[in-house]
């Protein structure tokens, strides 16, 4: 009999205290924002600034990688990436030449970008 005074008496404290953590009626929620959400059409300069950051990423992640490989090794992995960075230089370049880079563009890029490197990222593994 006691048990079920105390979980009446809980289930009451809780439905008085649940619409005191709820949002002032009639406002949306706030919106949560992901990453980076950049705006475009861009300016081609923070653009290339944008791609050159990540690639310095990249570059550390990889010379991590490669501190734990055999010279050798190594070596090839460098070289691969080398690669994959000289095509993803071409693509800004082309990219960036009229000044501006827009949404269709940067998607364009993207494509381009995961076929250079297909594994790249946590969540393709």
């Amino acid at each position: 009999m006691r048990s079920i005074f105390v979980i009446t008496s809980l289930a009451i404290a809780t439905l008085a205290t649940v619409p005191a953590f709820a949002g002032p009626a009639g406002e949306a929620p706030a919106k949560v924002s992901h990453g980076d959400q950049s705006k475009f059409p861009m300016p081609a300069a923070e653009f290339k600034q944008k791609v050159e950051a990540r690639q310095a990423k990249a570059r550390a992640r990889m010379e991590e990688r490669a501190s734990k490989l055999s010279a050798e090794e190594a070596n090839a992995l460098r070289a691969k990436f080398e690669a994959g960075t000289a095509t993803i230089n071409a693509e800004v370049e082309k990219i960036i030449a009229d000044g501006t880079v827009t949404a269709e563009e940067a998607k364009e890029f993207r494509e381009v970008v995961r076929s250079v490197f297909p594994h790249a990222g946590k969540h393709n593994r």
